[in-house]
């Protein structure tokens, strides 16, 4: 897609920077879109933890979270984060030879993974802390906590998971409308 310039010049978005946003925009909606399954985490899997106990939790996630996910879920938190703000600043390099309807959801999408962020520094000693505990009033103490945070994180990263995919749309469709005009 090309846009005139105040100068009067066009500036045309090279195919390769076009490429490159929309790979940090796909492999971002992956991590998302992974890190998004916390929705079923939030309101299907810490309701039955509640019913079930929290010491029973603990012990799940010390097998679960803070073993095999100690290295998945940063990869994805992390990873989708990283590349939806890469994206972003791609585009915000390149703004004057793309569209609006193209910054919306990249910016929207790199706020709202460091929202998720953000957010995870509530959450994760939380569960971190979760090893050295084996009272139970405090274990519950813990699981109403990381319920709480958890909640409020899987919303942030479930809205930049939509918005990655709002962008690969954007993205993707002012491509084939900067490829049909160039052919």
């Amino acid at each position: 897609m090309h846009r005139p310039d105040k100068g009067g010049q066009e500036h045309l978005v090279p195919a390769r920077t076009r490429s490159l946003i929309l790979s940090a925009v796909f492999v971002a909606a992956v991590c998302n879109g992974m890190l998004a399954s916390g929705i079923n985490r939030t309101l299907v899997d810490m309701p039955a933890w509640q019913h079930v106990g929290a010491p029973a939790w603990a012990a799940f996630s010390q097998w679960a979270d803070l073993r095999n996910g100690m290295i998945l879920y940063p990869l994805e938190g992390i990873g989708g984060a990283v590349l939806s703000i890469v994206a972003a600043i791609l585009f915000y390099y390149n703004r004057r030879a793309m569209t609006r309807s193209e910054a919306v959801p990249l910016y929207a999408a790199a706020l709202l993974a460091l929202g998720g962020m953000l957010v995870t520094t509530q959450a994760a000693p939380i569960m971190l802390g979760t090893s050295h505990l084996s009272d139970p009033v405090r274990l519950q103490q813990a699981l109403n906590g990381f319920y709480f945070w958890g909640g409020v994180r899987a919303v942030f990263q479930f809205l930049a998971f939509c918005a990655n995919l709002w962008s690969l749309v954007a993205v993707s469709r002012q491509a084939a409308i900067w490829q049909g005009a160039v052919d």
